[in-house]
């Protein structure tokens, strides 16, 4: 077989989390990382990510009777023989809304999208995501159209970048090496590139990031972070942001650009 390039190399990384890579593959791997410090580095971050996502999967309490029920109502109608997006978009909301009203499922009440039953959704760059759900034991490959639940955690598998809508209005565009964690109207940024477009928010839409916390509604504002996650720069395109740091909250608008050190305060963890 031929040598690796790195492009080959990350998706074999991938293959690896997944328990799904084969001798030869294994072998090739071990040869191109012994020489690519950029592909070993991601191995390694990798492995730490996978790591701390199966610790932290067995620290999580099982949900309620009552939530799990609704979650397996809503799976089993999302792989039944209806095929909802094609031909019965109505009738797939009403029943959501249905289980909501009846079951009392969480996030379908004020402005919210009621054709996502998720907080997020992925809307491009599917196939260069990893998705880590909060229920499952092992990631799984993501695609235009996975719904990422609440806790669940991605991150890119280099090349293209992933753009999510959430059910709130937020559209955010990462960059191939983030890793984000999904909350409902909130993402989490552990490293990487984010783009946050809350011009269709009217809640506030929160970004939490181990530089500070930024928030705001209909605004559009970027982070950029180097590599080793040392400093971060934040700019405001649109609108006013708030930014909570070190116990103190300034708004920044329009055309501001702040570069941040890592915020103690603000420091999350897998």
């Amino acid at each position: 077989m031929p040598e690796l390039d790195c492009e080959q190399a990350r998706r074999l990384i991938h293959l690896r989390l997944d328990r799904e890579l084969g001798e030869d593959e294994a072998r090739l791997l071990e040869e191109h990382i012994e020489q690519c410090e950029d592909c070993a580095r991601l191995r390694e971050e990798l492995d730490s990510v996978d790591a701390a996502l199966r610790a932290g999967l067995r620290a999580v309490r099982l949900p309620e009777p009552s939530v799990d029920a609704v979650r397996q109502r809503v799976r089993r109608a999302r792989t039944g023989r209806v095929v909802w997006a094609t031909w019965m978009p109505a009738a797939a909301a009403f029943l959501l809304v249905g289980l909501a009203l009846l079951l009392g499922l969480p996030g379908m009440n004020g402005h919210e999208s009621a054709h996502l039953a998720a907080p997020a959704v992925v809307v491009a760059g599917g196939d260069a995501l990893h998705v880590f759900e909060p229920d499952q034991k092992t990631a799984q490959s993501g695609r235009i159209g996975t719904e990422l639940q609440e806790r669940a955690v991605a991150w890119g598998l280099g090349g293209d970048p992933v753009a999510l809508d959430f059910a709130g209005g937020a559209h955010v565009e990462l960059n191939d090496e983030a890793v984000v964690r999904i909350g409902r109207d909130a993402i989490d940024l552990f490293k990487g590139d984010l783009r946050a477009d809350l011009t269709d928010t009217r809640d506030a839409f929160t970004v939490v990031t181990p530089w500070g916390e930024f928030s705001g509604a209909g605004v559009v504002f970027t982070v950029y972070s180097n590599n080793d996650g040392s400093s971060s720069r934040l700019t405001v395109l649109s609108g006013e942001v708030k930014l909570d740091r070190q116990g103190t909250v300034r708004t920044l608008s329009a055309g501001e650009t702040v570069k941040l050190q890592p915020d103690p305060q603000h420091a999350i963890t897998l």
